[in-house]
């Protein structure tokens, strides 16, 4: 029921804007009681679902930075008691009234999803500090999106103090998609692709272990974004696999595997075989880097995650069997024909071929074109961003 509710509010512009006065001032009432400690950092990441993201890495990097040792730090989960290596006076369970008394009492808000969960509690004490989760650059985002769609169109954007980003062109369509201010923005790069610039062979055979992928074998990820037109009556959006699984197994297990996730905003991935040796199903598995340092090439959709496997400079095909659907619902910034190299494949059939004939030199030369055009190539991105947001921490 918890979660219906959360998911009508968002969905229904009417209960989302009662939802979004009321509860926005009575908080606002209630921060003038609150003192904010300058010392204290939130931390949120996809809405309390997971440890993960830049946000994580800069937590992590700052508990490990003397530096940084007056820094309180907080984070809030859904579910709390399943991240038990975090301390425990150093979370808390989102969306409670402890929780927002924290947001109220931290100078830092340092997410990649929203600190404030929709409302408008921030004042001039605290910064709002926002981590892209994927390039903006592919599918249109605020007021872009067509209004046929309601779901993700501007709804009270919040405005973020900070937004960092990893991509080359991405300010630009923020800046008139979200209607923030240009000089809101850091073109750095993001933590959270500092560690796919190492080359980490050990790091790679241990995630292969932990996932039991066969070490013989060459590893396709599949990561598709979530479509919100797409949901179940409960609200959730959900992804059915567009996979003949036994097709794929024939034609393509001799030389792979086949590791399967999904975006965060997708509630369920339904009709992943559990019983098939060639699929191995990591839509609950939490870090989605580790499934990019694994994977020999990438099949993916209209998601951002292509930009940071780019940094690999692996092959990436676009897998769009519904891309006209897509482009009529949600519609992209790029031509994705000309992006990719084999531009958008619809069928199941094309794109076993495309795999089982790549020209793998040339995928790896068109993956490094992508990568230079449009992602940030900085490294130590977690450094240099720490210093700029805590370089305030003495200001009001």
């Amino acid at each position: 029921m918890k979660k219906f509710l959360k998911n009508l509010i968002k969905n229904n512009k009417i209960i989302y804007a009662l939802y979004h006065f009321t509860f926005s001032l009575l908080l606002n009432i209630l921060g003038v009681l609150v003192k904010v400690n300058k010392e204290q950092a939130l931390f949120v990441v996809y809405g309390g679902k997971r440890y993960d993201d830049s946000p994580r890495f800069i937590y992590e990097y700052i508990k490990q930075n003397p530096e940084y040792k007056e820094i309180k730090c907080v984070w809030a989960f859904i579910e709390p008691n399943q991240f038990d290596f975090i301390p425990a006076n150093e979370k808390i369970k989102i969306d409670t009234f402890s929780y927002y008394i924290t947001v109220l009492k931290s100078k830092y808000w340092i997410t990649n999803s929203s600190v404030q969960r929709g409302l408008n509690i921030s004042n001039k004490n605290h910064l709002d500090v926002f981590f892209t989760h994927g390039m903006t650059g592919i599918k249109k985002i605020g007021i872009d999106i067509s209004e046929r769609n309601q779901s993700f169109r501007l709804k009270n954007q919040e405005k973020f103090d900070m937004i960092f980003l990893g991509g080359k062109k991405e300010k630009e369509i923020l800046v008139r998609a979200w209607q923030t201010k240009e000089e809101n923005f850091y073109v750095t790069g993001l933590p959270r692709n500092d560690e796919l610039y190492q080359k980490n062979q050990e790091k790679v055979l241990t995630i292969k272990q932990k996932l039991k992928v066969p070490l013989d074998k060459k590893v396709i990820l599949y990561a598709p974004t979530f479509r919100e037109f797409y949901q179940d009556s409960s609200l959730d959006n959900i992804i059915e696999s567009p996979f003949d699984f036994e097709k794929m197994k024939q034609e393509l297990e001799k030389d792979f595997i086949l590791v399967v996730t999904a975006h965060y905003q997708v509630g369920k991935l339904l009709g992943i075989p559990s019983n098939n040796p060639f699929v191995i199903n990591a839509f609950d598995y939490p870090y989605i880097n580790d499934l990019l340092m694994i994977a020999d090439l990438l099949i993916s959709d209209y998601s951002s995650v292509v930009w940071d496997y780019a940094i690999l400079e692996r092959p990436i095909f676009c897998f769009g069997y519904d891309y006209d659907k897509y482009f009529k619902e949600r519609g992209t910034y790029l031509n994705l024909e000309e992006v990719f190299f084999d531009g958008v494949i619809r069928t199941q059939e094309q794109l076993i071929k495309a795999i089982q004939n790549m020209n793998y030199e040339k995928q790896l030369e068109h993956t490094k074109k992508m990568k230079e055009e449009y992602v940030v190539l900085e490294e130590n991105a977690t450094e240099k961003i720490a210093k700029i947001i805590f370089k305030e921490k003495n200001n009001v």
